[in-house]
């Protein structure tokens, strides 16, 4: 199997094991020295590093959301150096819906996710429902 291949198997088991048991049956698949990059103004922007770094990430997420937030994958993609998703997000808070495409950059180590990169199709639109400030 080649590296691309490897790659892009990490990133589908990812996604499979978020579908089968959520955030606790895809930890596994983060790099214990994992680097989480958020965008935005919004409570839940920032840098997240470590295993504890992204629960904290997912737990403030779904206390944002009111466990609302969903992230659906479209394509994914892969090199020897990245694998891409191009997903679409979703989210309900306070009675407003918002729907937008989220792209995913990553790193690979060691056949585990090592740093993780969001870019927001409408930053302004993600910040302004989840709190953010301008």
């Amino acid at each position: 199997m080649s590296t691309r291949e490897q790659n892009l198997a990490v990133l589908t088991g990812y996604f499979d094991a978020m579908a089968a048991g959520g955030p606790p049956a895809a930890m596994p698949f983060y790099h214990p020295d994992v680097t989480l990059e958020v965008p935005g103004t919004h409570p839940a922007s920032g840098t997240y590093r470590g295993h504890e770094g992204v629960a904290a990430f997912g737990a403030t997420m779904a206390a944002l959301t009111d466990r609302s937030f969903r992230l659906a994958p479209i394509d994914l993609l892969a090199s020897d150096d990245h694998v891409v998703t191009i997903a679409t997000a979703s989210a309900t808070v306070n009675g407003a819906e918002l729907s937008w495409q989220r792209v995913i950059v990553s790193q690979v180590a060691d056949d585990m996710l090592v740093h993780l990169r969001f870019y927001e199709s409408d930053q302004a639109a993600v910040d302004e429902l989840l709190g953010g400030t301008r």
